[in-house]
């Protein structure tokens, strides 16, 4: 996916709920904000931004690049200061469509996980219980065909296989670490 030139406004909407789970998980689970969702905010207003102002995704704003990367105020590519090319009214405009694609996307997160709420509980109690979970294990979870004894029964295979493999060859010593042990440095030998 890293290589795609284009992405569908439904797929964008749910990169938009998936970046505000974070901070809608903290105040469903904690019923407090921290600073950890910091990056994912800023991510997801970025997002947004380009939606409205490089896309054209919305309805009242139009089929209109507001994109001010291209600015002519650029010397060998550095941005400097740039005049807007839209007025002040279509600038609150901008953020006030961005404002409301965020604070849509967060009440989406905040209604998926409270529709999920039994299934995330689970998936923190196993991970407090096995440590890590693998994409099977989350997977099973969120389609609720989870079987902990099935599970245990995998640790217990990996364990056996693990005892079973025969230990790792020793470090090679390099020439120079060895002459480091001997005392002696490189231009010495």
């Amino acid at each position: 996916k890293k290589n795609r030139l284009s992405y569908w406004k439904k797929e964008i909407l749910d990169q938009l709920a998936i970046l505000m789970g974070g901070r809608a998980a903290e105040e469903l689970f904690l019923s407090d904000m921290s600073s950890g969702a910091q990056q994912d905010i800023a991510q997801a207003t970025k997002l947004a931004r380009a939606m409205i102002c490089e896309w054209g995704m919305n309805d009242k704003l139009g089929t209109v690049s507001y994109d001010e990367s291209n600015s002519s105020n650029q010397y060998f590519g550095v941005r400097g200061y740039s005049e807007r090319s839209y007025s002040e009214e279509t600038a609150k405009e901008i953020d006030s469509a961005v404002k409301e694609l965020l604070d849509t996307a967060h009440k989406r997160a905040i209604q998926i996980i409270s529709d999920n709420k039994e299934k995330v509980d689970l998936l923190a109690a196993m991970l407090i219980e096995f440590e890590t979970l693998d994409k099977d294990d989350v997977k099973e979870i969120m389609e609720g065909t989870w079987d902990i004894n099935k599970k245990k029964k995998r640790l217990k295979i990996a364990d056996e296989l693990q005892k079973k493999a025969p230990p790792p060859p020793p470090p090679v010593e390099s020439k120079s670490s060895k002459l480091k042990n001997e005392g002696q440095t490189p231009q010495e030998a």
